[in-house]
């Protein structure tokens, strides 16, 4: 009895409190003593009384429509309204109307009996307002329209009017195309706990039929309007017209302009249409107000099609949960499963503010099974799919829990405010997707969005649960904030997860936002604990904080933003891929992708313009304190991922971390960042570290420079007989102070050192050593194998830009200058500072250039010009190589080749001289 009763709490806590509901209810009202109906004999209106019982006949015919019109209309406690028309055939719709001011109270039955077997439908048109007591029942095969409007309005342009009671010169067998209401139309109020319920209809029927309760407001107080498997529709407004469609049953459509009023259910008010397929709920008005553990729900049968629940108001939706401990089953707005082979209706929300608190949802759920109490057992329920929930708004917050204990046991398990589509057992059940646009999105103190498989062992059932996860789409265009756990420490969070005994594809959780602060408990999780593999995270944002974790009290994990593969799940992690222009990760935060089952864990890809790591956690529940990291790591023999990081600037503070890691006998993964630059200060580190695999290894490339103060380090770390990953740093600098122990160093235990390269420009403050020392090091040492190397390549001077040979003899420079030398015709000289062309084809040209003078300094100088003159050098002989006569006739040696003369380097000391 005891299993029993657990199996019943488990129901009871993720259920939507659907409770299949009698035909006839028995309610506490006691109003309206004396209640009658009246004709106001503006029409053939007959009234047959027989002590509280009313028989209704004759009226005025028009085709299919017969006209009824009272000055009064109020059934009594335990009485009834009945539309006989045994007499009038082929009517489909009566339209009766109440002239004489008063209120209706309906506290009995009203009902139909048709002349043959033609569903009909009644329009109840009161303006000064309706009123739904204790007793109310209805028995009637086609669809019910109750509303305060003036007059309905019809096709041929005939207003059948309820604010005079004359009579009108020609009815019509037209079809109404509008409810008109004016500016004092009444209210609808329920109460008690009445139930409005279609007891003909054959319950094989897929036809939908409508109940509509249109008035200036609809206030359902302690009441159960149950429609099975039909249509509710509950506007509130005035001064205006509700179309009407006769489209599958009544269906109203909205107005150009309106003064839109509240809609209210309290009390534990319940609206439900449930059934074969799950009716349609249709809601309109200003406000919607759910409170003190108030529901609507429809439930979808085997085979069937929900019709899904619509929701739109213009200002707000407040989904207020429990408020007392009678409250205790799960309030909100429901679409569910209940039999094989179907699919939940979807939930569409279109509103301003959208309010979920005190551990209301907003849910579409499959249980997974039924339980049969009267032979004590279950039935499994497979091949099905949730509804999708869809939210447009300005404002969503989902926040706090039901803070009350459960009736079964006692306890309180602090049930969370939440938005979920969710699978609890069965083969082939999929839950849906979760689409929410707003400007701001809020989940405080546990509120959660998530899309869930959850295996539940059920005694002589398969305990596996096979089914996927929805994806989870939020657009925030200004800020998304998630903050907080419930008083029981379950954190706040956007989940998508295959739990314990499930098995399937957890779905994707995209984001995009302006700003995204995950903190105190708050998360962004896509989560294996079961058989199939992660999902992914994508986040697009502006500006993206991380900070304060939380250990989540059902799942064990460290919240943040996280993809896990659980301990004993066997499948793989999915992938966390942010883009921002800022990213700050502080006071503990996490960004993690891990796996300790069996499966690899997902790689984290951030591109983000500034990064910074920074700082501790305060103690979790557990005592851990944890750095602030960005991490990828796996403890299994499967392969760890990556983390891979485009920035500008990358810092690293005060402790934290960024990592890969596998303290398995798998493969760590790589760490590979490419910034601008990169700066570890009082205790940063990179690193990387291998248990019994391989890789681990550390690649930086940064444009400007790695900087490393007060005992920061990159380092890879080989356990056991692993070879230390390698190091791979190309910087334009790299700096560190050296007595300020920052070390780069590639270790190992018994296996090989990892080797370090390094290219860079300038190396300072840095030193290699075999060992670590107190100074800042460069090492790749084994405790106990073979030490790495240790490659440092400067490229301040390029070798391969060629050698200059000096002169050997030196020239005395105190004559190779003038003052006077003031002509520069064809001539310049030009300082390029550090610019210029690059050294060789592989470097890159950049473009820090320094500024230089190149003005033509002369106009600055009064020297008078200096007419520059070549020195007349003395010849030198040189060999006769002919002879030939001279004019004389005397021969002569001559050489061919004229006397060339010794070059001399013309100076500003020549010039002077000249």
């Amino acid at each position: 009895m005891k299993t029993l009763s657990v199996y019943l709490d488990f129901v009871t806590r993720i259920s939507t409190g659907i409770m299949l509901l009698p035909s006839v209810f028995i309610l506490l009202w006691n109003g309206c003593a004396n209640a009658q109906i009246t004709p106001d004999n503006s029409l053939n209106t007959k009234v047959i009384q027989q002590g509280n019982q009313f028989t209704i006949t004759d009226g005025s015919q028009a085709g299919s429509n017969l006209f009824h019109s009272f000055s009064q209309f109020s059934v009594p406690n335990g009485g009834s309204a009945t539309f006989d028309l045994s007499n009038t055939a082929n009517i489909t719709t009566i339209f009766s109307r109440v002239t004489g001011g008063q209120i209706s109270q309906i506290d009995g039955k009203i009902q139909i009996i048709p002349a043959g077997s033609n569903a009909v439908s009644l329009f109840l048109l009161n303006p000064s307002g309706i009123v739904f007591g204790s007793q109310a029942s209805l028995n009637i095969s086609g669809s019910f329209v109750a509303t305060t409007a003036d007059s309905i309005r019809f096709a041929d342009g005939f207003k059948f009017d309820a604010t005079q009671a004359t009579t009108p010169p020609l009815l019509t067998m037209s079809v109404p195309v509008g409810l008109q209401l004016g500016s004092n139309a009444g209210t609808i109020r329920t109460e008690g706990t009445p139930a409005l319920n279609f007891l003909n209809r054959p319950a094989q029927s897929f036809q939908a039929q409508t109940v509509a309760l249109v008035g200036s407001e609809i206030d359902i107080n302690q009441s159960s309007i149950a429609n099975p498997d039909g249509r509710m529709e509950l506007w509130a407004l005035q001064n205006a017209e509700v179309g009407l469609n006769h489209q599958a049953g009544w269906q109203l459509t909205s107005p150009a302009t309106a003064d839109w009023g509240l809609i209210s259910l309290r009390q534990a008010s319940y609206i439900d249409t449930s059934g074969i397929n799950g009716g349609a709920i249709n809601i309109r008005g200003r406000g919607l107000t759910l409170k003190e553990g108030s529901s609507i729900a429809s439930t979808t049968g085997a085979l069937g099609q929900g019709q899904g629940i619509t929701v739109k108001t213009t200002e707000f939706i407040d989904l207020l949960g429990v408020s007392d401990p009678q409250n205790y089953d799960t309030p909100g707005l429901f679409t569910t499963v209940s039999g094989s082979g179907a699919k939940a209706g979807d939930i569409t929300i279109e509103t301003e503010s959208l309010r979920i608190q005190n551990g209301a949802w907003l849910q579409s759920i499959n249980n997974g099974f039924t339980f049969d109490f009267s032979t004590f057992s279950f039935t499994p329920i497979n091949d099905t799919t949730t509804g999708n929930i869809t939210v447009f708004a300005k404002d969503v917050e989902v926040s706090g829990y039901n803070p009350f204990p459960n009736p079964f046991t006692g306890v309180a398990n602090f049930r969370p405010s939440a938005i979920t589509t969710l699978v609890n057992s069965g083969k082939r059940n999929n839950s849906g997707t979760i689409t929410i646009e707003a400007n701001q999105v809020r989940l405080l103190n546990g509120g959660r969005i998530s899309a869930s498989i959850i295996g539940f062992p059920i005694p002589g059932l398969d305990s596996i649960t096979v089914g996927n996860s929805g994806d989870i789409f939020i657009q925030a265009r200004e800020s998304l904030e998630i903050n907080g756990t419930t008083a029981g420490g379950l954190t706040g969070a956007i989940i998508s997860s295959i739990q314990a005994f499930a098995q399937g594809e957890a779905g994707n959780i995209t984001i995009n936002t302006g700003n995204l602060r995950v903190t105190d408990g708050g998360a962004i999780a896509s989560e294996l604990s079961g058989t199939g593999n992660a999902g992914n995270i994508v986040i697009q944002a502006q500006n993206v904080e991380v900070s304060k974790p939380k250990l989540d009290s059902f799942s064990n994990t460290v919240s943040g933003i996280t993809v896990a593969v659980n301990k004993n799940a066997v499948g793989n992690g999915g992938n966390i891929s942010l883009q921002a222009e800022r990213l700050r990760v502080f006071q503990g935060g996490q960004i993690t992708s891990s796996s300790l089952g069996k499966g690899s864990a997902g790689s984290v890809n951030l591109r983000v313009n500034d990064i910074d790591v920074q700082g501790f956690s305060e103690p979790l529940r557990d005592g851990r304190i944890l750095p602030s990291s960005i991490t990828a790591s796996a403890a299994n023999n499967f392969t760890a991922r990556s983390v891979n990081i485009n920035a500008e600037k990358l810092s690293v503070r005060d402790g934290a971390e960024i990592t890969v890691s596998n303290l398995g006998s798998g493969d760590a993964g790589n760490l590979n960042i490419n910034a601008s630059q990169i700066f570890l200060d009082n205790g940063g580190s990179l690193r990387a570290e291998v248990n019994g695999g391989s890789r681990g290894n550390i690649r930086l490339n940064a444009s400007e420079f790695v900087l490393l103060r007060r005992g920061s380090s990159i380092v890879t770390n080989a356990r056991g007989t692993s070879t230390g990953g390698n190091i791979n740093i190309r910087a334009e600098s790299i700096i560190a102070v050296p007595t300020e122990n920052s070390d780069i160093e590639a270790n190992a235990v018994l296996g090989q050192g990892g080797n370090i390269q390094i290219t860079t420009q300038g190396l300072f403050g840095l030193q290699f050593r075999d060992q670590l020392t107190p100074d800042s090091d460069i090492t790749a040492s084994s405790q106990f194998g073979l030490s790495g190397t240790v490659q440092v390549n400067t490229v301040g001077v390029d070798p391969n830009a060629g050698l200059v040979e000096l002169p050997t003899n030196v020239t005395d420079q105190s004559k190779q200058i003038a003052s006077g030398c003031a002509d520069t015709n064809g001539s310049s000289f030009i300082a390029t500072g550090r610019g210029g062309i690059p050294q060789n084809p592989s470097q890159e040209i950049r473009s820090d250039r320094t500024w230089s003078d190149i003005r033509n300094i002369s106009a600055f100088h009064n020297t008078p010009h200096i007419q520059a003159k070549t020195p007349t050098q003395p010849q030198i002989p040189i060999q006769a190589t002919a002879w030939h006569r001279n004019a004389q006739g005397k021969v002569e040696l001559v050489a061919i080749s004229s006397v060339t003369p010794n070059p001399s380097l013309l100076t500003c000391s020549a010039i002077s001289q000249g």
